[in-house]
């Protein structure tokens, strides 16, 4: 894909909006271990294609690659987006959008413990940004703290900063489509062993309407398959904590969303926390730039 890693990022940005609004329509009308698998299962379909070209099947078991592959999977896909979709039978996507901004401290904090990334006063400043303007989305009017989906939110980001950091430590000669494609094969995977709950409780529950099928396939090609694309062209060529910090205003465009589907309003105060959000984003990306994290590296070597 010719796109520059910056470029990958504010896609990624766009299409994250989503994820509160589709989990939100899935909530309830599809069990989460069941959303879980059908996305990333569907996911890793749109790269078998890819995958038998490049000779990768070998490379996703490799012996020193595969448990890292299953962690970013895991941790990365399976686990946080089941958890997303019983979360959102509790709570509204602009709670859950607005809440996953607790990922900028998570980043912060990992990014510094186990990559050594310098973090600037500037980045801590744009970071800060983003945080006041989606915090200040929040003190709405209407704005109640559910805690039982609000609580399981609050854990979603730590999740995938931990499949975040597992994919920081993969060799660099791997590319960024055979790191999005391993993540939708091991969250496949990684999401089975849930199922054996079955033989106690319903695990496997959905609606068979068309509008389930729908969520389930846009969830599966673009939020799975072409998201993951955009996600590792850009943290696979910046820092992560930077790239965080950019994607982070994501909840603009999600309550954006909201409003125009008719879930919510947005009042004045709101508008100002977009801007804020989008500030500190665009002050992130104007830092990543200087530094040269904008552009595109030399091509890595093919996964076969």
């Amino acid at each position: 894909m010719n796109i520059t890693p910056l470029g990958a990022i504010w896609l990624n940005v766009c299409i994250n909006s989503f994820i509160p609004i589709l989990g939100f329509l899935a909530a309830g009308r599809i069990s989460p271990p069941l959303f879980a698998l059908a996305g990333s299962g569907i996911g890793f379909a749109c790269f078998i294609p890819w995958a038998v070209r490049n000779k990768a099947f070998a490379l996703y078991f490799r012996r020193d690659l595969w448990p890292r592959l299953l962690a970013i999977g895991f941790f990365g896909s399976a686990l946080p987006i089941a958890a997303l979709v019983m979360a959102l039978n509790y709570t509204t996507p602009a709670n859950a959008a607005i809440l996953g901004q607790v990922e900028a401290v998570y980043t912060v904090i990992l990014s510094r413990l186990f990559l050594r990334e310098k973090i600037c006063g500037s980045q801590l400043f744009g970071t800060g940004l983003v945080l006041a303007g989606t915090m200040l989305i929040a003190f709405k009017e209407r704005f109640t703290m559910r805690w039982t989906g609000d609580l399981i939110v609050l854990a979603v980001p730590l999740m995938y900063q931990i499949s975040h950091l597992f994919s920081k430590k993969l060799p660099k000669d791997l590319s960024h489509v055979f790191v999005a494609s391993a993540r939708t094969l091991f969250a496949t995977l990684g999401i089975l062993p849930v199922f054996l709950l079955g033989f106690f409780m319903p695990v496997a529950q959905f609606e068979p309407t068309l509008r389930v099928v729908s969520i389930v396939l846009a969830w599966g090609v673009v939020l799975t398959a072409f998201n993951n694309i955009l996600w590792y062209k850009a943290i696979l060529n910046m820092d992560l904590s930077k790239a965080t910090a950019i994607v982070l205003c994501y909840p603009v465009l999600t309550a954006i969303l909201s409003h125009v589907l008719g879930i919510e309003k947005i009042q004045g105060y709101q508008v100002l926390g977009l801007c804020l959000a989008l500030a500190g984003a665009y002050w992130v990306t104007r830092l990543v730039r200087r530094q040269g994290g904008g552009q595109v590296p030399a091509e890595p070597a093919k996964a076969g």
